[in-house]
């Protein structure tokens, strides 16, 4: 039976009847294990060059200012030492619930946040230029004790993060439905048969018909729209969805990457280690201790 390995349900400090918890220190300790909860997190780190930010199944190394939206509950996250050696790094946490805006959501002019929470279900990472831009008013949010006013100011830095055209995605698709209500339907529809098939063969062919266009329409198209190749995108999905199970299984490697789609075991090992930088082994022994 599948079981989450080493991952912690955490409890917010967001108390009943509060609009945020904004929690900020210097020098904060690095959490010891994974952990999920179901409040979304805005999470800003300073000064930490050189640490691990280890979200859903993508390790990254950290620069010297680093701004995470994550708003997908029971996302697996945590951020390590790594090769940052020092103590005087700054951490900002900005605790919510996604009720906060209830009632606002529907409305025109708040379609771009929502649309911001849509993509930051698979936690998502803001560029240096946004990060400056926005990291007083986030310096304002910490010492803000009227909680009206607090509210507005985090709404406004909210819309200014919306507008980031080069933030992006932390999770992989596989790992978290990589859904955006903004993308082409023809891309949806080619998406959502791969998220179902993603197990089975692939052909180009079979994906073209399915929308009623050539093959090379296709695969200009799709890399056009999203970025990647519709190999790489199959590629992405599976190994999402190894990830998954290398986290919440103790089944064997080689069953898992067979059972998602990966036929050959030594291409398998050569694709994941070459998109997630570490071996498969290694990527499920970080999930088992403390640091990489």
């Amino acid at each position: 039976m599948s079981r989450q390995i080493n991952i912690v349900p955490f409890l917010p400090p967001i108390k009943h009847g509060d609009c945020l918890a904004v929690h900020s220190e210097s020098g904060a300790r690095f959490m010891r294990h994974f952990h999920c909860h179901e409040a979304y997190e805005l999470h800003l780190i300073k000064g930490a060059a050189g640490a691990k930010r280890i979200i859903g199944d993508t390790i990254n190394t950290i620069s010297d200012l680093d701004l995470v939206l994550l708003a997908k509950s029971n996302l697996p996250h945590v951020w390590q030492r790594g090769s940052y050696k020092g103590d005087g790094h700054f951490v900002l946490q900005v605790y919510f619930l996604p009720e906060l805006f209830a009632g606002l959501s529907d409305k025109t002019c708040f379609d771009a946040i929502s649309h911001l929470f849509e993509l930051a279900a698979s936690g998502l990472v803001f560029s240096n230029a946004m990060t400056l831009c926005v990291y007083q008013d986030l310096i304002r949010l910490a010492t803000t004790k009227d909680s009206l006013q607090q509210y507005m100011l985090f709404l406004n830095i909210l819309n200014r993060l919306s507008s980031d055209a080069v933030a992006k995605r932390i999770a992989g698709p596989g790992f978290v439905r990589d859904n955006d209500s903004l993308e082409n339907n023809s891309v949806v529809m080619v998406k959502n048969y791969i998220h179902e098939h993603y197990q089975e063969e692939i052909y180009i062919k079979t994906l073209a018909d399915l929308i009623g266009v050539e093959q090379q329409w296709l695969s200009v198209s799709f890399k056009n729209r999203t970025g990647n190749t519709v190999i790489d995108y199959v590629n992405q999905v599976r190994l999402g969805q190894v990830v998954r199970r290398l986290i919440d299984t103790e089944e064997p490697v080689a069953k898992i990457a067979e059972e998602c789609g990966f036929l050959n075991l030594a291409n398998f090992n050569r694709q994941f280690k070459r998109t997630k930088g570490i071996t498969p082994f290694a990527f499920r022994k970080a999930y088992r201790t403390e640091a990489i």
